[in-house]
């Protein structure tokens, strides 16, 4: 895969999101990487093997918690799985009651394949709190991709658990605080394949005079 952003420029990205380490004096236009990792960002359904290493997820999801969210409030919570061995036992247990799901070409688990999930649950007591999750969520993926690691959203792999008698106690193993709801997953791993852009609507933006 073509590399997203030279090693200054990444550089920058993890400078900016974690505010722990020295600060590093790097000239960059940094209008045009930000630009570049937000225009060139694809979502991934095929996935190299090579897991993505737990530093790399650290810096990743640091960078997602600082997204903004309404109050600070922080309404969601975080669960990676990043196992194969348990991710093809949830696989198991939720195709055992949807089989229909392994019908899919080059089916491997219901993370799209990915080495490597990130499980985002919010609290439904306050009426902002999905909106926080989906800054939360891009904020992960935006950071990924500039890290060379692929991302997919989905919703269906949490649909999928969660009406899915036989996945309970793999969801009860992630042990989300009491009320919070699964709300869905970002897929995380090296990307396998290099999609093209689909073509996005224009019109649905408008100035009010």
């Amino acid at each position: 895969m073509k590399k997203v952003l030279s090693g200054m420029a990444a550089a920058l990205m993890l400078t900016a999101c974690n505010e722990n380490k020295p600060q590093v004096a790097l000239t960059v236009d940094t209008d045009s990487v930000a630009t570049e990792v937000m225009m060139s960002r694809r979502s991934i359904r095929a996935y190299k093997d090579s897991a993505v290493s737990r530093q790399t997820l650290d810096e990743i999801l640091k960078c997602g918690i600082n997204a903004p969210s309404g109050q600070n409030k922080q309404s969601y919570e975080i669960r990676v799985i990043d196992s194969p061995a348990l991710i093809d036992s949830i696989t198991a247990a939720v195709v055992k009651d949807n089989p229909k799901i392994a019908e899919r070409p080059g089916f491997k688990n219901i993370f799209v394949n990915a080495p490597c999930v990130v499980g985002i649950a919010y609290d439904p007591s306050y009426d902002f709190a999905q909106v926080d999750c989906g800054l939360l969520g891009q904020n992960i993926m935006l950071s990924a991709w500039a890290k060379g690691v692929g991302s997919c959203c989905l919703g269906s792999s949490a649909r999928w658990i969660l009406g899915s008698p036989s996945a309970r106690p793999y969801l009860d193993r992630m042990e989300f605080s009491e009320g919070f709801q699964l709300l869905y997953f970002i897929a995380l791993g090296y990307p396998d394949e290099s999609p093209k852009a689909k073509p996005r609507r224009d019109d649905m933006i408008r100035y009010i005079e």
